[in-house]
């Protein structure tokens, strides 16, 4: 039980206000900023490049579906070489962010 609370928890604890900045410089840094970028909706209604301007050029594409990038946005308290997080972007068919998720894969 308490594992589980440490689950739901501790990521919105560990949560940080989005950067663009601190995003693309710091790759370990984006795991707690998902959260603000997910739930302000910092990025719908954003279009494409406008979403790259902001959370940089690395990144990939079609990763979840078509029409999709994809930003690495690792745990840096998880030492598990084969369990990441991604940031998922969907865009519509006009190139504009219509939802986003922090997928485990």
């Amino acid at each position: 039980m308490i594992g589980i609370c440490y689950g739901i928890i501790n990521p919105l604890l560990r949560s940080k206000e989005f950067n663009s900045t601190d995003w693309i410089q710091n790759i370990d840094s984006r795991y707690r900023m998902v959260n603000d970028l997910a739930k302000n909706d910092i990025l719908k209604g954003k279009t494409k490049d406008e979403t790259i301007a902001l959370l940089g050029t690395e990144y990939t594409t079609d990763c979840s579906g078509k029409n999709t990038i994809c930003y690495i946005s690792p745990d840096p308290d998880n030492y598990a070489i084969l369990d990441h997080y991604e940031f998922v972007i969907f865009f519509n068919e006009e190139n504009i962010v219509k939802r986003v998720e922090n997928i485990n894969r």
